[in-house]
């Protein structure tokens, strides 16, 4: 197993071993997330990275910025990281590896507002840009919470195992579940440009609704491959992207998808914006950019 210098640049062939498990982009930067603890950026969409510089830490499985400088990644044995300084370094702020409880999915709402959530519902928050963290309890059982996404106006949803869907209308302060319209995991969700909420997870299902998740409407995808990563670009598209070289885009706000020809049976873990014209599908061999077709809207 190759070991990658603690920071500084990364060669073609080291990125491309590189498992990476989520990204965020602030301005022209991307940073990524993955195995062992790495945290890689690029400047230049995708055409050199280098690590960044972090402790040593287990499998890092999701990041968010509040700004350009601001961000929070989380991981296994509840490790949670913090950056002042645009991803370039990173401080562990939590751990908690006796508990078993990797996290999963990491919400930047405001500064004085973070929330980490992840298996046997696990749910953390901070009220310090990140820097300390207290333990809830949301709910009676421990089912994994596998998402978590901010609508606007104190509305967030929780998305997890076995179809598992909690809403929330006062920034995180309560949690009521919501009815779904599937009992397999969901890994994901994202907001469209009208305000619909996408869901998808196993099975390649998606879900979509046009009311802040109290109900839901299922969108036709023939693949049965599960969608792991999903992300809004900026002119509105929609790409999700998950097990065997999976890749799907929407122009229409997420009623429909067409496929995305990757080339590879490599499972992707997060699709991001790359060159013009391009997305970055980050996963089991590092980075693959890929032009995305032109569909009419």
């Amino acid at each position: 197993m190759e070991v990658l210098p603690s920071s500084g640049p990364l060669r073609a062939a080291s990125m491309q071993r590189l498992l990476l498990t989520d990204a965020e982009s602030i301005g022209n930067r991307i940073v990524a997330v993955g195995d062992r603890g790495y945290i890689v950026i690029t400047d230049d969409q995708g055409k050199s990275w280098r690590r960044a510089k972090s402790p040593a830490a287990p499998l890092l499985t999701a990041v968010d910025f509040l700004d350009d400088q601001l961000g929070i990644a989380v991981g296994h044995d509840a490790t949670i990281l913090s950056s002042s300084d645009g991803g370039e370094t990173w401080t562990q702020r939590f751990s908690a590896p006796a508990d078993g409880r990797p996290l999963l999915d990491v919400l930047f709402v405001k500064k004085d507002f973070a929330v980490a959530v992840g298996a046997y519902g696990a749910y953390y928050e901070s009220a310090d840009a990140g820097k300390t963290w207290a333990a809830r309890k949301i709910t009676a059982d421990d089912k994994h919470f596998n998402a978590i996404l901010e609508l606007g106006e104190g509305r967030m949803l929780i998305l997890g195992e076995a179809g598992t869907i909690l809403a929330s209308a006062d920034w995180g302060k309560s949690w009521t579940p919501v009815a779904s319209p599937y009992k397999g995991s969901l890994f994901g969700a994202l907001l469209t440009d009208d305000g619909a909420v996408l869901a998808f997870g196993m099975r390649g299902r998606i879900y979509r609704s046009a009311d802040k998740g109290k109900s839901w409407a299922q969108v036709d995808n023939p693949s049965t491959a599960t969608l792991i990563g999903g992300e809004k670009l900026p002119d509105g598209a929609i790409v999700l992207a998950g097990s065997a070289g999976t890749a799907l885009v929407s122009r229409d706000q997420g009623r429909s998808f067409v496929p995305i020809g990757t080339g590879t049976t490599r499972a992707f873990a997060k699709p991001i914006l790359g060159a013009p014209g391009s997305v970055l599908f980050l996963g089991e061999g590092g980075a693959l950019q890929v032009a995305l077709p032109t569909v009419k809207p």
